[in-house]
């Protein structure tokens, strides 16, 4: 294959690999967005987005694959395949499988990961680019992930505009941000502290801290998060700005997204209650979360008998997870909190057992932990446990 598919491996790999997992909590639910679905394949920025948008049209168009196309909006094109009016058209469940398939010119899967999502709006112009603001900081309130993250935010940051607060916008790679105001080092009452290990400068402007209190706790996807879960705005650098070498601007903690699924053996399917979801401020408190995760399945469950439950494992949604191998802490937690919350509830199967059984059914763990294999009628089991964590910023 030419280098229009090629090249979307890359591009698809960031910007879908993630996005699955953010759609499983906002944007794929039914009934949450009354447009036609679509499969979206790739999503490209820049001044030639169009124009790789539209290679990679013709190139599959060529191979016989119908009915792709492009939405097209300013330094910004979706590549998608097909209108569909309801979530469980059975003519969408045969393109996901089709397109799931594709092989590039090196054998790998540059479209394993798509899913059917809202056909994107057309993304107008950006009119409160963050990288135009006059200030060094700004105040971090909100940010998206999942497809059509772009236009949300413009969404959003207007919205904040005609309630009179000074919103911005960055359309990064990967992550799309709202944020207010834009501020210089006097903000702190020593900006020498700032980005030092075991430092902390007080914030001594009396219009941040007042933003600060009103906007408490970050939006993700479009989700107010309530205070319990501990995931506070923050001051953060504006992306490009120099600023003095002895002020390096604030590094706040990494959030990460964990979602989980009990998979029914059955079906095939992870339905309603069945699947779980939430965000960890920092590695530490990936235990906690997912402890509490855990309970929500388990509470789930109908009583009376004990399901045979094994562990897929824990998908890393993104290369910087994957390297700090937070999947492994992850998946560390998962074990413990199963065994403790699901004591004489369950018949807990461990990761290499589960392996075992999927193995001698001609199961791949890795394709069904991926949903790239479907598990329908896996009888060895009744339920299989899938988990992805994924930063969020």
């Amino acid at each position: 294959m030419n280098g229009a598919l090629r090249s979307s491996r890359r591009v698809a790999a960031q910007a879908l690999a993630v996005a699955g997992l953010a759609l499983l909590m906002v944007g794929c639910r039914p009934g949450a967005d009354q447009r036609q679905l679509t499969v979206l394949l790739v999503e490209y920025k820049g001044a030639e987005a169009a124009d790789s948008g539209r290679r990679l049209v013709k190139e599959l168009s060529a191979q016989g694959l119908p009915d792709v196309y492009t939405v097209e909006g300013h330094e910004h094109t979706s590549v998608c395949v097909g209108r569909y009016d309801s979530w469980k058209d059975e003519d969408a469940d045969q393109m996901l499988k089709r397109i799931r398939v594709i092989r590039d010119a090196q054998g790998q899967f540059p479209f394993a990961g798509v899913m059917l999502v809202p056909v994107p709006e057309p993304l107008p112009k950006n009119p409160w680019p963050l990288e135009e603001a006059d200030g060094f900081y700004t105040l971090i309130v909100a940010s998206w992930r999942a497809p059509g993250r772009m236009a949300n935010a413009q969404r959003y940051a207007g919205s904040l505009r005609s309630r009179g607060f000074e919103a911005y916008v960055y359309q990064g790679p990967r992550v799309s941000t709202v944020s207010i105001g834009a501020f210089g080092p006097e903000v702190f009452d020593d900006p020498g502290k700032v980005g030092r290990p075991g430092q902390k400068p007080k914030i001594i402007d009396a219009h941040v801290n007042a933003l600060i209190e009103k906007f408490r706790t970050m939006q993700l996807e479009g989700e107010q998060t309530p205070p319990e879960a501990h995931v506070p705005t923050y001051l953060g650098r504006i992306p490009g700005r120099e600023t003095p070498a002895s002020h390096v601007g604030l590094r706040p903690r990494a959030l990460y997204r964990v979602t989980l699924s009990l998979i029914d053996t059955k079906t095939g399917l992870a339905k309603g209650r069945m699947q779980a979801s939430g965000v960890a401020q920092g590695k530490r408190q990936l235990p906690t979360l997912i402890g509490a995760l855990v309970k929500q399945l388990m509470a789930a469950l109908p009583p009376g008998n004990l399901p045979r439950i094994g562990v897929v494992g824990v998908l890393a949604g993104d290369p910087a997870t994957a390297d700090e191998r937070v999947d492994a802490t992850a998946l560390e937690a998962l074990n413990a909190a199963l065994q403790v919350a699901g004591a004489h509830k369950i018949r807990l199967f461990s990761r290499e057992g589960t392996h075992q059984m999927l193995d001698a059914a001609g199961l791949k763990p890795e394709a069904v932990l991926r949903g790239t294999q479907p598990v329908k009628g896996f009888q060895a089991l009744d339920l299989l446990v899938v988990g992805s964590v994924a930063k969020v910023m």
